[in-house]
């Protein structure tokens, strides 16, 4: 990874709602193994999200909490307030 998607991705966690990593073990559910790299939603928790980095062949997840109040948007790739997100 370089040094200027470093920054992109250090801009993005800032922009998500100061959102805060979360020990892998922490969640109830744990969401499915990383196979491309990327930000995805959690499955069973609108307010966490995880992060999938590949590091050198090998994939690494760091799971994120929302601040209090907002959500995960997907497209976004951001925590929102639940006024914020789409309809289902």
């Amino acid at each position: 990874m370089n040094r200027t998607h470093r920054a992109a991705a250090a801009l993005l966690l800032a922009l998500a709602g100061f959102a805060c990593p979360v020990p892998a073990q922490a969640s109830a559910a744990t969401p499915p193994a990383c196979t491309e790299e990327g930000f995805f939603p959690n499955p069973d928790d609108q307010s966490m999200f995880y992060r999938c980095v590949d590091f050198d062949g090998t994939f690494t997840r760091f799971d994120f909490q929302c601040g209090p109040g907002t959500l995960y948007h997907p497209e976004l790739m951001t925590c929102v307030h639940p006024w914020q997100m789409p309809p289902e």
